[in-house]
């Protein structure tokens, strides 16, 4: 009996503690994303889709996903469903009438896939990577949607800090970036000059030091002239991760050259930004875990 007593008072204690507090997600916070393939030995189209309790702001997003690679041609059945869609886009870039067979490469557009980089607060961060004549590209694009309303959102809608301060600070780091990398060619090339000034060349840089002070140097400046990185931006090309602000640039270059090409991807923690109201939760959440 002494043991029955213990045990129910002790389910009693349990029962009447409080439960730590678990964050829940609400309707539409969070969107399923799902992806859509076609059909046929050719093309390599891999698209994402989502689901929402919202199926009108589902709609919007998904015709916006489904243009990316529908708008490269006239001849696509608008009405028809997104995997018909890839599959008359396949057969267009990759398929031989003449023949009759499928092309080992293709013709233009020939692919993309995707990375979900943010699903979280009502904001959707997608990244792309094309094919082109069955060759990944090396540069990517980027997709944020707003879950609310299925916008497409742009950087001044998330973040206060002023245009122009972003677009300086993100040359300074291109700079210092390629100012690296050649530094490391240097240390693989060191008795090749040719090749060194072929690779300067390619980051556009006209002169060059490789010792660490004197590309900070080159970097900085005095902080009277503009950064010779900064007229070719554009604050455009973004996407959102769970703890950053994800901005590119990438250095164009040939496919013969591409064991020279730089990542393209430069990341500002939400901690050294200004978000605005739409990005404060993630970035709030983003403080939170680093306590």
């Amino acid at each position: 009996m002494k043991q029955l007593t213990r045990w129910l008072l002790g389910v009693g204690v349990v029962l009447g503690a409080r439960l730590p507090d678990v964050a829940q997600t609400q309707p539409g916070e969070q969107a399923q994303v799902y992806t859509v393939t076609n059909d046929g030995a050719g093309g390599n189209f891999h698209l994402p889709q989502v689901r929402l309790a919202n199926t009108a702001v589902a709609r919007r997003i998904n015709r916006q996903l489904l243009g990316l690679v529908t708008d490269y041609s006239s001849a696509i059945d608008s009405t028809a469903s997104p995997r018909r869609q890839l599959t008359q886009l396949a057969r267009e870039c990759c398929y031989d009438e003449e023949s009759r067979s499928w092309l080992a490469a293709g013709s233009g557009l020939t692919g993309m896939t995707y990375e979900v980089l943010l699903n979280q607060n009502y904001l959707l961060s997608f990244q792309f990577q094309r094919e082109d004549q069955g060759l990944a590209q090396p540069g990517t694009s980027h997709l944020t949607f707003d879950l609310r309303t299925g916008r497409l959102l742009t950087l001044a809608e998330l973040v206060a800090d002023a245009p122009a301060q972003l677009e300086r600070r993100l040359g300074y780091a291109i700079s210092r970036r390629l100012h690296d990398e050649l530094a490391n060619v240097v240390a693989n090339y060191g008795d090749d000059s040719t090749m060194i000034a072929h690779v300067a060349q390619l980051y556009g840089i006209s002169e060059w030091n490789t010792t660490p002070q004197a590309a900070l140097r080159l970097d900085m400046g005095n902080g009277s002239g503009g950064d010779p990185y900064e007229s070719r931006l554009h604050l455009t090309e973004f996407a959102l991760r769970p703890n950053a602000l994800l901005l590119f640039y990438s250095v164009g270059m040939s496919r013969l050259n591409f064991e020279f090409l730089p990542d393209e991807t430069y990341v500002f923690p939400y901690t050294r930004l200004q978000p605005r109201p739409l990005l404060q939760p993630i970035a709030q959440a983003s403080a939170s875990k680093k306590k």
